[in-house]
């Protein structure tokens, strides 16, 4: 199973950290769970102003992509990634900052199915 996580350039002692914003965030990781692969991608979409969520999903669509772990996650984007593309989509806590601790928690099914968007629209 492949996972997507947004994630920053940035790590502190080789760990990745989890950007809360999701159309905005620059780098997305997507870690395959069963071989341990992680792979790193530049978000397709970041030079729109609007409308980044069908691409991004559209990326991880192409990718295998069957689950998104986010902090927060706008209608738009929402909307592509679970109703059209039929991803899940799990929140990960506001105190998990590292991208290897969220996928341990989705691992053992401790992560929320998140069923409505988080963010409101042009909050960021």
């Amino acid at each position: 199973m492949k996972v997507a996580v947004p994630v920053l350039e940035t790590e502190v002692n080789g760990r990745r950290l989890v950007n809360a914003h999701f159309g905005k965030s620059n780098l997305f990781a997507v870690a395959d769970l069963d071989s341990g692969e992680v792979e790193f991608f530049e978000n397709p979409a970041l030079h729109l102003e609007r409308g980044r969520g069908v691409y991004i999903a559209q990326s991880f669509y192409d990718r295998g992509v069957e689950a998104v772990l986010v902090k927060e996650m706008g209608p738009g984007a929402f909307d592509k990634v679970r109703n059209r593309f039929g991803m899940k989509v799990y929140l990960i806590p506001s105190k998990v900052k590292f991208l290897d601790e969220a996928l341990t928690l989705f691992k053992e099914g401790k992560l929320q199915e998140l069923l409505e968007p988080n963010e409101e629209e042009g909050k960021h």
